[in-house]
């Protein structure tokens, strides 16, 4: 009996410990996915590439050792080597126009450019995260409502059966009551597996397929009411694709500069030593070469790079406000959805209760046959039915304006 006494706390923690695992918050999804994703991985390889990019561009003109051997295996005094001249001498070339800080302020712009895309890979992520948490939840309370449509089908059945029996009430009642029961249960089932697909679906996003969980944690109903516009309006200058179009018009700018760089005109020298094997004589030597026209070939890419940066700055534009009336329309939606929410919650559903509950009496004194009380009880199924998407709706909106603004999340589902 010692032994026994010493062991239950601990299997009673075990228990416990499992009842937790069973189920999974919105903060361990999140965590999960941001160090499990695997297209987050691929940063890591795309910043190392551009590193690597970053040296080569920082690289000053390489130097040449360049060697000349004349006046070898001629004819007369130039016959053999005797009149032989070598020359050695170190070539390279002055970069004039800033050419290396041109370069290397592409590349700088590609890393600011990574880094914005890898912040709105990381908040796209976030935001699916949280819809796939948020439709689990969803299904677990349609789950809810099925089981409820099926007890309330079997009580139906079960009371039939007794009228049925004292011969006060007709048999095809009592059959169309038991296909409605049959048909509650195949409906729970369905609930079922949608909450496991939902289960896969979420576990997807840190690459598990075989998920240890099997609920979600929080309150599908626990929502705040909608801030005004105006503060998501001046939140969005924050939206991470403006960003990352701002980005892409400072790489399109950098890409200019560096075109016009290499447009500049490119100095080459060289200098060393030259050997006269007829005298055995030395002599310094010292070259230098000026490309021509060098400006007028490069204004076909000096084009192309102004033309492009153009381009990025009209999209960006035009994306501003595209974006605007996005953010207007979602608003919209979202205030709608918590409205629905309100009076389906505060008025609807009382009301069709209360109706529920006379129906159900009345139907015992046999008042009311058993389609009215499967009309009333239908009713009143559809309207948690409807409260469960207008719930969904407006977190779903709410998501999205916090992803349209790269806003913290300030109103989680309630834990």
């Amino acid at each position: 009996m010692n032994k026994f006494s010493f062991a239950l706390p601990l299997l009673v923690s075990a228990l416990a410990c499992t009842a937790v695992a069973d189920g999974i918050s919105l903060q361990d999804a999140l965590s999960a996915s941001l160090q499990h994703n695997p297209q987050l991985a691929g940063y890591q390889f795309r910043r190392a590439a551009l590193t690597g990019e970053q040296t080569t561009a920082a690289l000053r003109p390489e130097m040449r050792l360049h060697s000349e051997l004349e006046n070898v295996a001629g004819s007369g005094d130039f016959s053999g080597a005797d009149g032989a001249e070598l020359t050695l001498s170190f070539a390279s070339v002055i970069e004039l126009g800033d050419q290396r800080d041109a370069r290397l302020g592409v590349v700088t712009a590609r890393q600011q450019q990574l880094a914005t895309e890898q912040r709105v890979a990381v908040l796209d992520l976030v935001a699916a995260v949280n819809y796939r948490f948020i439709a689990l939840i969803a299904a677990q309370e349609q789950e809810q409502v099925q089981k409820q449509a099926q007890q309330l089908a079997q009580s139906l059945v079960t009371s039939l059966s007794k009228r049925v029996q004292a011969g006060r009430a007709p048999q095809e009642e009592l059959l169309r009551a038991r296909a409605a029961q049959a048909k509650a249960a195949l409906d729970v089932d369905r609930a079922r597996q949608r909450m496991q697909l939902e289960a896969l679906k979420l576990s997807a996003y840190w690459a598990d397929s075989t998920p240890d969980f099997t609920r979600a944690e929080g309150d599908l109903f626990a929502l705040t009411n909608a801030e005004p516009l105006v503060d998501w309006q001046t939140r969005l200058a924050q939206n991470p694709d403006l960003l990352l179009l701002a980005d892409e018009t400072r790489l399109r700018s950098a890409e200019l500069r560096k075109a016009e760089a290499e447009g500049q005109m490119t100095l080459g020298w060289s200098a060393g030593v030259r050997q006269l094997q007829m005298s055995e004589d030395t002599a310094l030597v010292a070259g230098i070469n000026i490309p021509l026209a060098s400006g007028k070939r490069a204004s076909g890419a000096i084009s192309k790079a102004r033309a492009e940066q153009d381009a990025a700055t009209f999209a960006a534009d035009s994306s501003k406000v595209q974006l605007e009336a996005r953010l207007n329309q979602t608003y919209s939606a979202h205030t709608q959805a918590l409205a629905e929410l309100h009076s389906l919650r505060d008025q609807i559903l009382p009301l069709l209760q209360d109706a529920n509950r006379a129906t159900a009496a009345a139907f015992d004194q046999g008042r009311y046959s058993s389609l009215e009380l499967a009309l009333a009880q239908r009713e009143l199924l559809e309207a948690r039915a409807a409260l469960i998407d207008a719930a969904l709706r407006a977190h779903e909106t709410r998501i999205e304006l916090e992803r349209l603004t790269a806003s913290a999340p300030e109103t989680e589902i309630a834990q």
